[in-house]
């Protein structure tokens, strides 16, 4: 079971130097990265889950024959074949270190990822080189699930046992119901409606539509929390984004958009033919713009940084599928990225819960 699964929690001193890290799973820094990086994902049984000695060969073979495909789409949002989710990550870092230090805790910032470059390793005999006594692991995905968080949190605690073994360690498994996380998202999604309604854009025409990461639904099935949390940030989100246009005099053209007077949640990222989460989200597209859908605003819940499922997958292939379905205004939502309302809120949340006697110092 997904819940069952423990991480450490210890109450950090103030007035030691902390590694903060924050680590997901990665992506290619270079073409040629491409199929080890899909080689590692396939590894791991959580991802790919095929009894070994089985699991690793048929992996192999599989990140073989999708290489050269995967690398012509990161070439088609990056002219260097790279995926921005690194440099981000690193940004986000080192804010959230700036902000902690702030606050009197002193921070450094490091980066580690689960299925490519900078491991863990090499992150933590980095952070200990700059005075790190104790540690603090964030994961870049807001909802747990054992495939992302579990995977990659147990990547980083193997590092910490074999290279800090002595030192405080406190993990967060997940944040989906951060205040600043769900402002973040609420508030394109709001001025996106805001907009189309103060145009006299038909709301019968107009639909929204949240999107998250799928999952095989055996996870879910097997005790996995991912779907109710991704579930409850949605609700929070929509919750705040029908406020905002109820405020602003429109609360009856929302309730009359698709998703307006509750939300619609589709899944993206399937892969295989084995049972993921839906509905997927071309396939929900499609039957939106058949029952007369004409404006889509899309709204991920799942990403702190844009990468191939955000620029490719939604901006690019989704886009298409809704043009050619008959859908003329299509809009995204971005990532989260640098917001200052997340990353305040987030530092905030950090200083509160993982120091001893914290208290927050960003409301």
């Amino acid at each position: 079971m997904a819940t069952a699964i423990p991480f450490p929690k210890d109450s950090l001193d103030p007035g030691r130097t902390t590694g903060l890290i924050l680590c997901g799973m990665g992506g290619p820094d270079r073409p040629a990265a491409v199929e080890p990086f899909l080689r590692n994902l396939f590894a791991d049984p959580l991802i790919f889950p095929v009894p070994r000695p089985f699991g690793p060969l048929v992996g192999g073979l599989i990140a073989k024959v999708r290489a050269p495909g995967v690398r012509r789409r990161y070439l088609r949002i990056s002219p260097d074949g790279a995926t921005p989710q690194l440099p981000t990550t690193r940004r986000q870092a080192a804010d959230l270190a700036r902000r902690l230090s702030a606050s009197g805790r002193r921070t450094v910032p490091g980066v580690a990822m689960r299925y490519w470059e900078p491991w863990p390793d090499e992150t933590l005999t980095e952070l200990r080189s700059r005075g790190a006594e104790q540690f603090l692991v964030v994961p870049t995905y807001p909802q747990y699930a054992d495939a992302t968080n579990g995977s990659t949190l147990g990547f980083m605690a193997d590092s910490l046992r074999r290279l800090a073994p002595e030192s405080p360690v406190h993990m967060v498994p997940q944040w989906h119901l951060l205040g600043g996380f769900i402002e973040a998202l609420a508030r394109p999604v709001a001025e996106t409606l805001a907009a189309w309604a103060t145009t006299d854009a038909p709301a019968a025409e107009a639909a929204l539509l949240y999107v998250a990461h799928s999952l095989p639904q055996k996870f879910v099935d097997a005790g996995d929390p991912y779907l109710d949390q991704t579930v409850a940030t949605v609700d929070a989100v929509h919750a705040r984004v029908a406020a905002a246009l109820a405020a602003a005099g429109h609360a009856t053209w929302l309730d009359n958009v698709a998703g307006g007077p509750a939300p619609l949640l589709a899944f993206q990222s399937r892969v295989g033919p084995i049972k993921w989460l839906g509905p997927e989200v071309v396939a929900e597209t499609k039957r939106l713009a058949a029952a007369g859908c004409r404006r889509l605003h899309v709204q991920p819940v799942s990403f702190t940084c844009e990468h191939i499922e955000t620029l490719m997958e939604l901006d690019i292939e989704l886009k298409a599928n809704a043009t050619r379905a008959g859908i003329t205004r299509f809009s995204r939502g971005a990532a989260l990225g640098s917001d200052e309302g997340w990353l305040a809120a987030m530092a905030d949340h950090l200083a509160t819960m993982a120091f001893a006697g914290g208290e927050g110092t960003h409301g």
